[in-house]
């Protein structure tokens, strides 16, 4: 089974990209909120470590807000695109945001600097605990409840915020699904409820093989 298959990581943060994403976007360059929200936002909108590379490859220097230019950024996409080599992860579906560019990375640009002119950087670093980083993402345009979850984790391994991951969740498709399997009475809890199983709850819930 385990030769033949393949399995999530029981800690998110040791997956490769998250990996990738803690050692060699958060932790190197400046640690300003503008810049860390920004490279994370960037590494995690496309979330392949490739385009990440090829970004630092033809800019001469890892990507940042400070020397942000759309049409270079854009063009550098673009012609990777044309090439055949894709620049976005298959892990999650990406709505295209309604900035009215032609192409979907284009749109993407303009979402990041929306994003920045709106000084979410601040905000995040004001917020208190990782509902509120949440809820300032899901306020984004095309970051829906998924999206909005998995960045406000992502900046959570960052010194920007104090928020941890501990502190609230949001179930994706994956994990209600797995909950399905795995119990057939959830005592009426609720997606995030089902995380948080204590002594109170247990009884509560029946397993599929339970009696």
């Amino acid at each position: 089974m385990l030769s033949r298959y393949r399995f999530t990581n029981v800690y998110r943060a040791a997956d490769r990209v998250s990996q990738y994403l803690i050692r060699d976007v958060i932790y190197a360059g400046p640690q300003d909120p503008d810049e860390v929200v920004f490279r994370v936002l960037l590494c995690k909108i496309f979330k392949r470590i490739d385009t990440w590379e090829l970004l630092a490859r033809y800019l001469g220097a890892s990507p940042s807000w400070a020397g942000y230019s759309f049409s270079a950024y854009a063009r550098i996409l673009g012609e990777a695109i044309r090439r055949g080599e894709p620049v976005y992860s298959a892990a999650y579906i990406m709505p295209t945001p309604p900035f009215g560019e032609r192409r979907k990375h284009e749109n993407h640009l303009r979402l990041l600097e929306h994003v920045m002119d709106g000084g979410l950087p601040a905000k995040v670093a004001a917020a208190g605990n990782l509902r509120a980083v949440y809820e300032l993402l899901l306020s984004l345009p095309s970051i829906g409840p998924f999206l909005a979850y998995q960045y406000a984790v992502d900046l959570a391994y960052s010194p920007v915020t104090g928020a941890d991951e501990s502190q609230f969740v949001v179930a994706g498709p994956g994990a209600l699904d797995g909950i399905s399997k795995c119990f057939t009475d959830t005592g009426g809890l609720t997606a995030a409820e089902r995380y948080r199983v204590d002594a109170r709850t247990l009884p509560a819930i029946t397993s599929p093989g339970s009696a």
